[in-house]
């Protein structure tokens, strides 16, 4: 068992309001998490309504991710030292506006709301991921495992609206306008208590990638939150499609099934904080990746809708430590450069979702969706080759306080 250690002291001034911000970030994450529950169930009828192809379907997922990383590497960065209560309600405000124009915009325009969308995801998974894990750090609480366990939540309700949509035959514009209403309810909750504090309180850079250079061993929690990133965007964006279109379930079985993943999720990063603080992200990063790849492989090779929900809460509880374990790693490599650490390591998470929707949607256009759930599921041997290369570096950085404490922990 690795040693356990409390996480280092907050860099920069002290936040006495860390605490009472909680419920405000678990709200607007539960709001961002809700609106790809929303999606995953009704994207079937978005394509039918646009008459797009699975292969349309990943192009425009990819210029949405394109979008996202675009905006973490270089608008992120440029805004590090403006206060977060600005940032993450704007960032909220983004996505609002994204889920709002997918509703309405015509289906030549749709390209354009997938820009707004991967927009407001870049800032989101940047500024309140920043946020969150300065909360964690001044009061020693597992914020970002709340943090996004509350997504998780969010993917319950969300696929529950959703289902709801699908089973009464209610036209589909009115669950993303539902999940635009929850976006903006919380960037309006974020601004009243929102921190003054800036997300950065020392280095800034305009380019998010240079942290790499700066901070040796973020390359491993780069690693970890590609592949997390991949699996579990790649469910938010293909599982319902793999249940409605390969093993003809029903939307109202397509949302239980994801709900099933989802609440697994929300449960298994309440149970993760644990893990996290206990065996050390090591430890969690290995669980999570050898228990995904046996609840995806189960999901795979079955044709009942049913055991795909049973292996969906598999999937759904291993996965789930994976990406807050690498975020965790980011404090104690770059405790004073916060805000480009965690928009490099994110940016490395979201290339995966350049190039992976064009590619899924290939392999199902050409073969079928199950061939492309397979290939989804491989991507958590990643998972794993990361956490078994943890060992082999110091995940520290020699010149930042606070570093030989996750060098002895990871």
């Amino acid at each position: 068992m690795e040693e356990v250690r409390t996480p280092p002291p907050p860099a920069g001034p002290p936040d006495p309001d860390a605490g009472r911000r909680i419920p405000a970030l678990l709200a607007g994450y539960w709001a961002f998490g809700q609106f790809w529950g929303v999606w995953v169930i009704l994207v079937s009828s978005i394509n039918a309504h646009h008459g797009l192809s699975y292969e349309d379907n990943g192009a425009l997922l990819m210029v949405l991710s394109i979008v996202a990383v675009a905006v973490m590497a270089l608008v992120a960065p440029r805004f590090a030292r403006t206060p977060l209560g600005i940032t993450v309600p704007v960032s909220l405000l983004t996505l609002g506006l994204g889920s709002f124009a997918l509703a309405l915009f015509p289906s030549g325009w749709l390209w354009l709301a997938f820009c707004v969308v991967g927009a407001g995801n870049g800032l989101i998974d940047v500024f309140m991921n920043v946020d969150a894990q300065r909360v964690e750090v001044a009061t020693r609480k597992p914020a970002l495992q709340w943090l996004h366990a509350s997504y998780a939540a969010g993917g319950v309700t969300g696929a529950a609206a959703g289902g709801l949509v699908g089973t009464l035959d209610v036209d589909f514009r009115w669950g993303l306008i539902y999940s635009t209403v929850a976006l903006l309810a919380t960037a309006g909750w974020n601004v009243v208590r929102g921190s003054r504090l800036r997300g950065a309180v020392a280095e800034r850079s305009v380019f998010s990638l240079s942290a790499f250079r700066r901070h040796r061993g973020l390359w491993v929690a780069g690693l970890v939150v590609l592949f997390a990133f991949l699996v579990e965007g790649s469910m938010d964006t293909w599982s319902g499609l793999y249940l409605q279109d390969q093993l003809d379930a029903t939307a109202g079985q397509a949302a239980l099934a994801f709900a099933a993943f989802s609440a697994s999720l929300f449960l298994g990063r309440m149970f993760a904080g644990r893990v996290l603080f206990g065996l050390g992200p090591r430890a969690t990063i290995l669980f999570a990746g050898f228990g995904a790849a046996a609840g995806g492989a189960i999901a795979t090779i079955t044709s009942s809708p049913l055991v795909v929900g049973l292996a969906f809460l598999l999937m759904g509880f291993a996965i789930s430590a994976a990406a807050p374990a690498g975020f965790g790693l980011v404090e104690a490599m770059a405790p004073r450069d916060q805000t480009n650490a965690i928009a490099a390591v994110t940016t490395v998470g979201y290339t995966g979702f350049v190039w992976s929707p064009p590619i899924f949607g290939y392999i199902a256009g050409a073969f079928d969706l199950r061939t492309a759930m397979a290939v989804i599921v491989s991507s958590t041997l990643g998972i794993i080759i990361a956490g078994a290369l943890a060992t082999r570096h110091r995940l520290h950085t020699a010149d930042e306080p606070g570093a030989s404490a996750v060098s002895r922990r990871g």
